[in-house]
Parts: C-alpha cells; structure tokens; sequence
C-alpha cells in the first residue's frame, strides 16, 4: 500500500467513513480534535510514528495560527476592509513564512516528506490573477 492510500485510510478513519454509526451523528468531536487528528495522520504516514513530537507540535502550532490568520484575512476581504489585492499578497506572504518557518524546524528533506513539495513551490499558492476572476 502506498503512503498515499495509508493516508487516505486514516483519514477516512478520523471522519468515520464506512461506519454506520458515524453517518448518524458525525464523530462527535470539535474541528480542533478533528484537525489534529488529521495532523498526527499526516505526520504518522509521511514522516513515521517515532517521529520528534516536539518538532510536530511546533508545526502544527505554526498551522493553527495559519488557519487563524488566514480566517481573520478573509473576514477583512468580505467585509470590504481590504482589496482583493491585498487579501491575496497577504495569504501569499503568510503561507510563505509559515512554511519557511516549518522547513526551518523539520529541515528541508523531512519537510518534503510532510508537504509534498519543497517550499520554492509552495510558495504563492493563491494566484493573485485566478483570485481576481473568480472574486
């Protein structure tokens, strides 16, 4: 079974897919529990179950505040408080020092394992052009 397919199992696993109790009522667990169990997954898989859980708890911590940040951004665009300009150099800018930060703690090869990419292309992830026709 490739990484791929063994990731795909526990993530389907997490949301109970397949499982006729969780069609009924969901796994019962905030999206907090649900995010870092797709986290621990991902790094289990990618990376390996002895993996250092301190260097995962910092990534994910730098993860969280993504997510957050990325939300109060997005809350700005909506509302009219920033251009759609701004909104999409800003998720750019934060992604890119997110994931420099991540690279700094897991090193260049673990991260690659864990992303999929070296950082150089995971950079400028939102394409400002894409954004702005579709928005």
């Amino acid at each position: 079974m490739s990484l791929e397919e063994k990731f795909d199992k526990r993530i389907a696993a997490i949301h109970g897919l397949g499982d006729p109790i969780a069609k009924s009522g969901g796994t019962g667990e905030s999206p907090m529990d649900i995010r870092n169990a797709e986290f621990q997954a991902m790094a289990d898989v990618f990376l390996g179950e002895d993996f250092d859980q301190t260097k995962l708890r910092q990534v994910e911590e730098l993860q969280i505040t993504l997510h957050l940040k990325q939300s109060e951004l997005a809350q700005s665009y909506e509302a009219g408080k920033i251009r759609a300009e701004d909104y999409v150099q800003s998720v750019n800018a934060l992604l890119e020092e997110t994931f420099r930060q991540c690279e700094n703690i897991l090193g260049q090869e673990d991260f690659l394992k864990l992303f999929g990419a070296p950082r150089s292309q995971l950079a400028g992830l939102v394409d400002q052009e894409t954004f702005l026709n579709t928005h």
